[in-house]
């Protein structure tokens, strides 16, 4: 069901909400492997488990075929049958779209051709160290393989129909310095790769931002390749490697090489909750998609998660407004486990009731928006590290993820944003910056607009203190906004902010006395005259880092009191920007998630466009289909211990901002609900939640 202009035939992906993976990495040394694979039986299983959208393998992440082509290495145990023509030619006919898969890995190439491998800064390849050691292998874009697979998507498009492509695995595994990407880099740059990083010396980032551009433009040429050949036909790349950190090379201008996004994910639900946020302002076109698999990780073979635990995965997504795809793998043999799809029959026979109310033109309602930019996925204590010895994880994503995790303990609505949605920020009252330590002028100029006009600007620690090509900035770049300077940093790892004045709302039971911890380091900065401050540094008795003085033998209690400002709140034209000089919300206590969602409080300047008092297991979301005149909210309870305890007499309050409600109704079967007016908002008492209700709020 789409809104709007009706003149066009809607996309796919537009109106599709249950779809369908199975993993085929399958080798072929074994005569008995998928020699009993059937495609009638594969695409009856689809049609038992009700999904619309099949995405089907054309090759595995070990670069052997599943269709007759001249291009590769065909799997001997189909025995030269078409079942890659089979498989899409039944679920046409079973009224299904079929996305075509392939994967950018493969084993076989890098075996056939070691010239085309990626080559690690040890001069190992991706066989013999990547995950499990003999299992992957990944060849360079920069090499001749980029032909190779300009050539197999080429016969892919000339021999079937389909309604999209979908690129697995498109990424960097790890820096590579094959004799090719030496030899691009000696021809635009000159001179050897860089092996040491740092990211404050303009060498090296420019190396890294030179690896982005490649993994883009090789990526612009199979998007370009497909779409020349197929111009109806959607296109789609894996993403799931966008929180991984500055090594896999995503960035907004890699995205921009697909028309909707998509990654299979594994995690909690604050992880899904957040993850479909970010999918949700990165994707060009709606509806974004949610994959994951059926058993607990793809490690696992046989273990199927329960089914209370796939129904949140498939509600979580729809709650953000997305399409959920589940993954299930097949036996070596060939055969699939019909159990499965009877399980996933029972839970989308339940969710697809609720197609026909999820638009791609509504609009996502969030007042708080956690930016972040790729090129500060990165972690400022490598610096001066091999490149062998890289962190594995990028703080800044743990920062914001756990900042979301307080706004979600606090019913505050927000988003995830990056630059795609810089020109948007008006769209909410306040953007946070978790240690966002790259920035460019053109954010810089985009925050000052927005707290000028009124929006408000929370800021974290190094934030804006290097360029994005490297160079260090003797102070902040929105030191204007903050209104405070950049001095240096404590040299103590544990340190502390002791409130300025009493005010319990914000800083709970913490004093001057007793402060609020910060585990980690402080920037030492100094305020302007206009710059109120919050909370000041102190600092530990002794250096943690010292093992021959200490105050006491476990902890580090805090002794020395100083005048540097910890937390900072400042007037800016009709805004406000509040700076903490520490990494106040990367903390992963309930204290400080507290504290970090009451200072996001204090900074909004309007009501939140939804307040409730539901629990922290119950996450709400609000959706505006403003041509249905209509509000869609989403609630959604996903416990950390299923089956979920259902939650009753949640109260509600949604900012309708002086429209006339009509009624309140729960979805499908539009019950109404009782309501009450009161100022800008309308009240009422949802029902009772076991995992997810659909309500709407109608108005003229």
């Amino acid at each position: 069901m789409t809104s709007g202009n009706t003149s066009r035939r809607p996309k796919w992906y537009e109106a599709s909400y249950r779809r369908h993976l199975i993993d085929m990495h399958i080798p072929d040394w074994d005569e008995r492997f998928l020699s009993r694979l059937d495609p009638e039986q594969y695409v009856k299983l689809l049609r038992t488990a009700q999904v619309d959208t099949a995405m089907v393998y054309s090759s595995s992440c070990l670069g052997i075929c599943y269709w007759p082509t001249q291009v590769g290495h065909m799997h001997t145990g189909i025995q030269g049958r078409d079942v890659l023509g089979e498989i899409i030619g039944g679920c046409h006919e079973a009224g299904l779209n079929v996305i075509v898969y392939f994967n950018f890995w493969t084993k076989w190439a890098a075996e056939q051709h070691p010239d085309w491998r990626i080559i690690a800064a040890d001069g190992r390849g991706t066989l013999e160290y990547l995950w499990t050691p003999g299992h992957y292998g990944v060849c360079c874009p920069n090499s001749p393989y980029r032909d190779f697979v300009v050539a197999q998507l080429q016969d892919l498009c000339e021999r079937y129909d389909f309604e999209g492509m979908w690129i697995d695995m498109i990424f960097w595994p790890t820096v590579c310095y094959c004799r090719h990407c030496q030899q691009r880099y000696q021809a635009e740059v000159g001179g050897d790769l860089p092996r040491v990083i740092d990211w404050t010396d303009p060498a090296w980032v420019r190396f890294q931002r030179l690896r982005e551009h490649w993994l883009t433009e090789f990526t612009a040429l199979l998007t370009d390749t497909v779409r020349r050949n197929k111009p109806e036909a959607s296109m789609g790349h894996q993403c799931a490697a966008w929180s991984s950190g500055w090594q896999t090379g995503l960035t907004n201008a890699f995205f921009k090489e697909m028309d909707y996004v998509s990654g299979d994910f594994y995690g909690d639900a604050l992880h899904q909750s957040f993850t479909c946020k970010v999918l949700y302002h990165l994707t060009e076109h709606q509806r974004f998609e949610f994959m994951t698999s059926r058993c607990p990780d793809l490690t696992d073979h046989t273990t199927t998660k329960t089914k209370d635990l796939l129904r949140a995965h498939v509600y979580s997504a729809l709650a953000n407004n997305g399409a959920f795809l589940i993954i299930d793998a097949i036996d070596p043999v060939g055969t699939m486990d019909s159990r499965v799809y009877t399980l996933m029959s029972e839970i989308f026979e339940e969710t697809r009731r609720y197609d026909g109310y999820l638009l791609p033109s509504a609009e996502f309602c969030q007042d708080v928006a956690l930016y972040f930019n790729f090129e500060s996925e990165i972690n400022l204590q490598d610096n001066g590290k091999n490149v062998l010895d890289v962190s594995s994880r990028a703080p800044l994503i743990d920062d914001a993820m756990n900042a979301a995790k307080a706004l979600l303990a606090s019913n505050i609505p927000f988003g995830v944003i990056t630059k795609k949605n810089l020109h948007d920020l008006g769209r909410y009252q306040v953007v946070a910056l978790p240690n966002l330590a790259m920035m460019d002028e053109e954010e810089a100029e985009a925050f000052a607009a927005f707290v000028r006009g009124g929006g408000s600007l929370y800021a974290s620690k190094h934030t804006s203190l290097l360029s994005k090509d490297g160079e260090p900035r003797s102070d902040f770049l929105l030191a204007d906004l903050f209104g405070v300077h950049y001095l240096g940093e404590t040299a103590e790892g544990v340190t502390y902010a002791a409130p300025a004045v009493d005010d319990p709302e914000v800083f709970l039971h913490h004093t001057s006395d007793h402060p609020l911890i910060i585990r980690g380091s402080q920037l030492r900065v100094r305020a302007d005259q206009d710059t109120q401050v919050l909370a000041t540094v102190t600092l530990p008795y002794t250096d943690p880092a010292d093992p021959a003085r200490f105050a006491s033998a476990i902890s580090n209690p805090p002794g020395i009191t100083s005048d540097l400002p910890a937390i900072t709140l400042r007037g800016y034209g009709q805004g406000k920007v509040l700076y903490a000089a520490g990494n106040l919300e990367s903390i992963n206590t309930d204290t400080h998630r507290t504290i970090f969602a009451s200072l996001i409080r204090r900074l909004s300047s309007r009501p939140f466009v939804f307040e409730s008092d539901a629990p922290k297991a119950v996450e709400l979301t609000l959706f505006q289909q403003a041509e249905q005149q209509r509000y869609i909210l989403n609630l959604l309870n996903f416990q950390p211990e299923l089956p979920n305890i259902p939650v009753s007499t949640l109260r509600v309050r949604v900012l309708v901002d002086g429209k006339h409600v009509t009624r309140v109704i729960r979805l499908p079967d539009e019950q109404a609900i009782a309501y009450d007016l009161r100022g800008e908002y309308v009240e009422f008492v949802a029902p009772t939640l076991e995992t997810f209700l659909m309500l709407a709020v109608d108005y003229v």
